[in-house]
């Protein structure tokens, strides 16, 4: 008899009391000699007329629960839930702590139709994670590119290797053992010492030639920098997780275009900052070896052992709303209209919309707006995260070295949106003004700045 429940069950994926009932057609009483014959392979969640049962699916194997663990700003580890893999796909979570993610009501009851969206921006992805995927591919038997990888892919690497993913969970004992030792070795003192900033020269140029030579497809020659990550202690003795991105060391048109946008980078950052009161990751370039380095602190990382937790609206999107081609302002629209997202930050978002179109910013996907967990009246909601990744990529060079002749055309808003789109092109204005005095960027790129902010102050009204 268990094997009929489990075989509808794993057919059809996971059902409510009443609906099994129907289609088992059998008794109440029955139905729960059922269950209890089941045991283990059957997920259950829920209560009295809303429990919901579920097949239970193997991870490589393994049919054992997974845990799932937090950690603090100090480093310590929480387990917070149980994650169990579900047929015919999906997962269910049993909550041990509060999550501190705003849930649908699926998922608040425990069932995600996927990984929970939190944990999807923790698969490997970018120019790290395809170092990552080419490193360990033939560890964890998944496949070199990890954009083919399956959830159960993703989830066996995070449990696995998972102790320093973006955010602040980890998957898997395994994982949270790796982290635990590296937490010892820290506070035994034994841990590698922060990079000054007497070593980074030596240090940054020998971690972006290993970085390189990895040959990972997809570097800047796709349209993405290569990067890697460090930890940097400052002269005031702050100690700060950072992401390093790198030009080229070679004096080609196309590498020192790349080198101009990191510069750019920077000085989009202090403009939302100083101009906008927008947010923006903290950053810093330097110059070694003929490459251009650009140093970003990572928010999701505090001291030399704290987290906090990050996701991007692309996996908020796909889990919650499905919305296909949506904008910045829509999505934060969308958001506030759950009570998820305060007003304040709905004005920040449409803002840093604007001001991203308006230096030229084709590069504003899905991935490139980030949230953070925070209580909002009593309920789990969120914050935006500092602005990243804000440069004006319509300068890119095409196939990593090709720099064909960009049009700068910005527009005129519509009548609803010229409150918001005015402080934004006037903050746009100085970016470019700033580029175009700035001697780190080469004359012929500066030139070009200089005439976009002339062409923004045409627009802007007297």
């Amino acid at each position: 008899m268990p094997a009929d429940i489990l075989a509808i069950l794993r057919a059809r994926g996971r059902l409510q009391a009443g609906a099994l009932l129907q289609t088992l057609g059998v008794s109440r009483a029955t139905l729960m000699r059922l269950v209890r014959s089941a045991g283990d392979a059957l997920v259950v969640r829920g209560s009295a007329r809303r429990t919901t049962y579920a097949a239970r699916r193997a991870l490589r194997g393994s049919h054992a629960p997974l845990p799932l663990y937090r950690v603090d700003l100090h480093g310590d580890v929480q387990e917070i839930a149980r994650l169990d893999l579900t047929y015919p796909d999906g997962c269910a979570l049993a909550f041990l702590a509060p999550f501190g993610w705003p849930l649908d009501d699926e998922m608040q009851a425990g069932w995600f139709d996927g990984l929970p969206p939190v944990l999807n921006d923790m698969r490997p992805q970018g120019f790290v994670g395809r170092h990552f995927a080419r490193r360990h591919a033939q560890l964890l038997q998944v496949p070199l590119d990890p954009a083919a990888w399956s959830d159960d892919h993703a989830l066996h690497a995070m449990c696995l290797l998972g102790d320093d993913l973006p955010g602040d969970l980890i998957v898997g004992e395994p994982a949270c053992r790796r982290w635990l030792e590296r937490l010892q070795e820290a506070r035994l003192g034994r841990h590698d010492a922060p990079l000054t900033d007497q070593q980074i020269e030596q240090a940054y140029g020998t971690l972006a030639e290993q970085a390189m030579a990895e040959g990972v497809v997809g570097s800047s020659a796709g349209g993405e920098f290569p990067k890697f990550t460090a930890v940097r202690r400052f002269a005031d003795g702050q100690v700060q997780h950072v992401l390093v991105k790198f030009s080229g060391s070679d004096t080609s048109p196309g590498t020192q275009r790349w080198a101009d946008l990191l510069v750019c980078e920077h000085l989009a950052g202090r403009v939302l900052r100083e101009h906008l009161g927008i947010d923006a990751a903290m950053s810093r370039v330097h110059r070694f070896g003929g490459r251009t380095f650009l140093e970003v602190d990572r928010f999701d990382r505090h001291g030399l052992l704290g987290r906090s937790g990050v996701a991007s609206w692309s996996s908020l999107n796909a889990a919650l709303f499905g919305l296909a081609g949506a904008l910045w302002p829509e999505a934060a629209e969308r958001l506030a209209a759950r009570r998820w997202l305060d007003g304040s930050d709905v004005e920040r978002i449409a803002r840093l919309w604007h001001f991203g179109q308006l230096i030229g910013n084709t590069d504003m996907h899905d991935g490139n707006l980030s949230f953070q967990p925070i209580e909002l009246n009593g309920e789990a909601a969120l914050k935006v995260s500092p602005a990243y990744d804000m440069l004006p990529m319509l300068y890119a060079p095409v196939r990593g070295v090709e720099l064909p002749a960009r049009l700068f055309e910005p527009r005129l808003p519509l009548p609803a949106q010229r409150e918001r789109w005015e402080p934004s092109a006037r903050a746009a204005t100085v970016f470019w003004q700033t580029a175009a005095a700035d001697a780190r960027i080469s004359a012929g790129f500066r030139r070009m700045c200089a005439a976009n902010a002339q062409m923004l102050q045409r627009l802007l009204p007297l």
